[in-house]
C-alpha cells in the first residue's frame, strides 16, 4: 500500500517545498534482527536535511526503504519477503545511504516557488483492464460498461492490445460514454508508446490516453485526483499525458 499513499501523496500536495518521506519494515522493529531501525532513523536525517542555502535537500514525496531514497510516485512494492522491498524501474534513484548520505541532486525536484495546494477530493470511479491472450467480449464488457469514469487499460509491450473489431468496438464505446481511457504497460520497464505499432494505433485513433511510463499506483491515483477536480475530459486526457509532479517521462 506504501506506494500508493507516496503516490496519492504526490497529488494531494501540490507545490511541495518540504520532504516527505515514508518508510516502513519487512520485520517488527520488535525483533532483534530488523531492518526497521535504520530505515525510520536514516529517514528522519533525510528528511532533516538541508541544502547549502537552508533550504530542504529532497522536497518531495519519497519512500525510504533498504539504503534507497526513491521518487514516491515511482517507486513500486517487488518483493514482499526481502530487505529490498521497493524499486523505482523508470526513474533514477534520489539518494543512497552507507557511511554517507549521497543525495543525487539532479534526480530531485525543485519547488516552484507557488504556495502549497492542498488537494483531497479524490474519485475513485476507476476501472482496470489487464488484456491478456484469449480475453472474452464477456470479460472486456464487464469493466468498459461499468459505471466508472476512467478505465486502466493494462497493455502488453509498448501499449498493444488485440485488434478484434469487438474490442476496438467496445473501447470506442466506453470513451462515447465519458470514460477516460488510459494505456499503461504491464511491463515494469520501459513506456508505452501508442502508434508505435499498428495495434495501438488503433487505440490512439479512438481517443485512448498514453500512460506513458507511469507506474500502475501512479496511473491510479493520479486519475483519482483529476477526476475529483470535476475536469472536462478533454482536459483529464491532456493532463494525464502531462508530467505534473515528476511522475512519467514523456
Amino acid at each position: 500500500i506504501m506506494a500508493y499513499t507516496a503516490s496519492a501523496l504526490s497529488f494531494m500536495l501540490q507545490n511541495l517545498n518540504k520532504p516527505v518521506v515514508l518508510t516502513g519494515s519487512q520485520l517488527p522493529i520488535g525483533e532483534i534482527r530488523n531492518d526497521a531501525k535504520e530505515n525510520l532513523i536514516t529517514a528522519l536525517e533525510i528528511a532533516a536535511t538541508k541544502g547549502a542555502d537552508g533550504s530542504a535537500m529532497v522536497p518531495e514525496v519519497t519512500i525510504y526503504f533498504d539504503y534507497q531514497l526513491f521518487r514516491g510516485n515511482r517507486a513500486i512494492k517487488y518483493n514482499s519477503d526481502k530487505f529490498e522491498a521497493f524499486q523505482s524501474p523508470n526513474y533514477p534513484l534520489l539518494a543512497e545511504a552507507g557511511v554517507n548520505l549521497e543525495f543525487y541532486k539532479h534526480n530531485i525536484l525543485q519547488p516552484n516557488g507557488a504556495n502549497l495546494e492542498l488537494c483531497t477530493n479524490f474519485n475513485a470511479s476507476i476501472g482496470v483492464l489487464k488484456m491478456y491472450p484469449g480475453i472474452t467480449p464477456q470479460a472486456v464488457k464487464a469493466v468498459t460498461e461499468a459505471a466508472v469514469d476512467a478505465i486502466v487499460l493494462e497493455t502488453f509491450g509498448a501499449g498493444n492490445t488485440t485488434t478484434d473489431q469487438w474490442f476496438l468496438d467496445c473501447v470506442g464505446k466506453a470513451i462515447k460514454e465519458g470514460k477516460v481511457l488510459v494505456d499503461i504497460s504491464q511491463c515494469k520497464r520501459g513506456s508505452v508508446q501508442l502508434g508505435k505499432y499498428e495495434t495501438s494505433s488503433k487505440l490512439k485513433d479512438l481517443g485512448v490516453v498514453s500512460g506513458f511510463d507511469l507506474t500502475f499506483e501512479a496511473t491510479i491515483t493520479k486519475l483519482m485526483y483529476l477526476l475529483g477536480k470535476r475536469l472536462a475530459n478533454h482536459q483529464v486526457n491532456s493532463l494525464m499525458e502531462q508530467n505534473l509532479n515528476g511522475e512519467l517521462t514523456n
